[in-house]
């Protein structure tokens, strides 16, 4: 499926090489302050070429609102918006048009659908992901008018071994982007940097993991069986295609879930914010896996590619 959301729809389309990618919105109330440049800044966060540590492919991905706004506020009419691909260098692709990539998603494209665009991923590059970030800023917008107290920061937490500590309540995206890993974690982040262009010369991907923390959220949102918060969150989450494995929780969780229950229940945050699949009222907490990148430079070898996708899927996760 293509679209994400009951009341509130997001749609998304287009390929990595094709002329556009865009999104369509429906769903959202009329009267929301919306802008491109709000649109824009979100975009400038996850676009291609922002640093040394990313993928080269360099464009400005700049956003176009083609419907649902008028003088920059939101009719209550579906909003449509693109971005058109302007940097593309489809030849360098040419030989994945005959050879499957370990790892990535080609060998099942190829079975299920018998015809796919190779060129860069096609729909299942992660460019596709500017299309989520389209959406989840037109639904920030609509939340900061009707639920101001609710704030989502996510960060790196892991690049390869390295594990970032917890970072204390009140960051902020602001610290979050102030290192071209966005990890706040000032006694690894360098090193991280170092792992990521090493592997960047070498022609090889490291993966690692996100965190996303958010405060603010009403206490009971979500519905309590198939509704759940949690597996809303986890369907969300796992339509990324480098997303591996989602858990609900503090960052620690995974250490302490062999502890007996008399101890781990006597932990105040163990539940990451979610309790019977409802919004508990406390911070909700989630960590995402990255897998490495499966485009490594023997597959494309003149193919412009990120070397680590979690400093540019920050915004996406958000």
């Amino acid at each position: 499926m293509n679209t994400f959301g009951t009341l509130f729809r997001l749609t998304t389309f287009g390929e990595s090489h094709g002329p556009a990618l865009g999104s369509v919105l429906d769903g959202c109330p009329a009267g929301v302050p919306l802008t491109r440049d709000l649109l824009q800044a979100a975009l400038d966060r996850r676009r291609p070429g922002q640093s040394a540590l990313v993928t080269a492919r360099n464009e400005p991905d700049t956003v176009e609102i083609l419907s649902g706004v008028y003088e920059d506020k939101t009719l209550g009419t579906p909003i449509a918006a693109i971005v058109r691909n302007t940097n593309q260098r489809s030849q360098d692709y040419n030989q994945l048009a005959a050879v499957d990539r370990p790892g990535h998603a080609d060998s099942v494209w190829r079975e299920r659908y018998k015809h796919r665009d190779h060129r860069g991923g096609g729909r299942t590059s992660g460019r596709e992901t500017l299309c989520r970030v389209i959406g989840g800023t037109i639904a920030e917008a609509y939340l900061a008018r009707d639920l101001p107290t609710l704030s989502t920061v996510a960060y790196v937490s892991q690049v390869g071994e390295l594990v970032a500590s917890v970072p204390a309540p009140g960051l902020t995206r602001a610290l979050v982007d102030a290192h071209p890993t966005r990890c706040p974690d000032a006694a690894v982040r360098d090193e991280m940097s170092r792992q990521i262009l090493a592997a960047k010369e070498a022609g090889d991907s490291l993966g690692g993991a996100i965190d996303v923390r958010v405060e603010g959220l009403p206490v009971g949102l979500g519905e309590p069986i198939f509704g759940k918060l949690k597996a809303l969150i986890a369907q969300a989450l796992g339509s990324i295609g480098a997303v591996t494995g989602v858990v609900w929780g503090p960052p620690d969780l995974l250490q302490r879930i062999g502890q007996p229950g008399s101890q781990f229940h006597s932990v105040k945050d163990a539940y990451g914010g979610i309790q019977g699949g409802l919004a508990n009222g406390e911070p909700m907490q989630v960590r995402a896996f990255f897998k490495p990148p499966a485009t490594l430079a023997d597959h494309a070898k003149g193919g412009r590619h990120d070397p680590c996708i979690m400093p540019r899927a920050v915004p996406v996760l958000e």
